[in-house]
């Protein structure tokens, strides 16, 4: 009898255990994501790696403004952007935003022969409006006295999509060229008046276009580019270099631009900053407050190791940068309102 007692509570004790370190009483969440193309590659990096929830990010045929739609909706559990919210559009309830990462949008081509192009942005400008449709135009030559451009036509390539990385772009064109000229917007083509070019859906579509269009030109993120190993412009800044994109000159932009309690980011893309690769952005998450459910629970779990521990670990391999300092301290404040 004592034998059988003893062999009941230690049966007890090991179920207690078991119960013990089984976790959270939320883990094992399953997740959704939508939005932004830009982040994609990070999104998938820290969605394997993390092992506390299951986490799909789908971009594919998304992109900014599909994921803020989608969020509003409630069709995620988070949404990805990299922008926020218009005054125009409709606010979710309860929710806030948190800064993911960083980077730099680049301006690759494919131009067999060459392998370094510098450009600035009303020359940008000027290919997307179809002012300049050769390579070897005496603007692009002034740019590249020593590089021998061939006369082949410049095909420009934008995003198709409602796209962050299309508004952020055409941002910094409305800054840096012409507000007459350019307004920031999803839709690429709406941006300015006389916009020429090919469109396609994603960053990996855009940049699965120029890798076979050859005499292209378009915005992608370094991830993508990389990914697909295009040629990347230099692009002159505000101070007058020509920088080509990395992850050190996209940071100095980053961590020289001012954040707001809420988490949005405001560039200055005139500012002149020495060594910063002045067309960058940062991309966020659109998550939940005061549902109080395990899902929400999850979300702030998976965001906070996305921003506290993965992408300090991870971002700058594929293309990225880390939020730190004081940037990354205000995301993990907002991450934890979720809930």
């Amino acid at each position: 009898m004592i034998f059988k007692k003893s062999a009941g509570i230690l049966a007890t004790a090991a179920m207690i255990s078991i119960t013990a370190v089984a976790s959270p009483a939320y883990a094992g969440e399953s997740l959704s994501g939508t939005g932004a193309s830009y982040t994609q590659s990070l999104q998938t990096e820290c969605s394997q790696s993390y092992t506390d929830h299951k986490v799909t990010y789908v971009s594919s045929g998304k992109g900014s403004t599909t994921g803020r739609r989608e969020y509003l909706q409630g069709v995620n559990d988070f949404g990805g952007s990299d922008i926020v919210y218009k005054k125009s559009e409709t606010l979710p309830k309860n929710f806030t935003y948190v800064p993911l990462l960083g980077g730099p949008v680049a301006i690759s081509f494919n131009l067999p022969g060459v392998t370094r192009v510098n450009i600035d942005a009303k020359t940008i400008s000027d290919i997307y409006t179809g002012k300049i449709t050769k390579w070897n135009d005496p603007a692009i030559k002034a740019m590249n006295k020593s590089v021998n451009l061939p006369s082949t036509t410049i095909t420009p390539v934008y995003r198709s999509d409602g796209s962050g990385t299309s508004a952020n772009f055409t941002n910094y064109l409305s800054q840096v060229v012409s507000k007459s000229v350019w307004t920031s917007a999803d839709a690429f083509n709406t941006a300015a008046k006389g916009i020429i070019g090919v469109a396609s859906s994603g960053n990996s579509g855009v940049a699965a276009t120029i890798k076979n269009t050859e005499g292209s030109i378009g915005y992608v993120d370094l991830a993508d580019a990389n990914k697909s190993a295009l040629a990347i412009a230099f692009l002159k800044n505000a101070s007058g270099q020509f920088l080509k994109p990395s992850i050190a000159n996209s940071r100095a932009m980053i961590s020289g631009s001012s954040m707001k309690p809420t988490g949005e980011v405001v560039f200055d893309y005139n500012k002149k900053i020495r060594g910063a690769y002045n067309l960058s952005l940062v991309s966020y998450a659109l998550a939940p407050t005061k549902r109080g459910t395990a899902k929400a629970d999850a979300v702030r779990e998976y965001i906070t190791y996305f921003v506290r521990d993965c992408a300090p670990a991870k971002a700058a391999n594929v293309g990225y940068v880390a939020l730190s300092g004081a940037m990354q301290a205000t995301a993990l404040k907002l991450a934890a309102k979720i809930d």
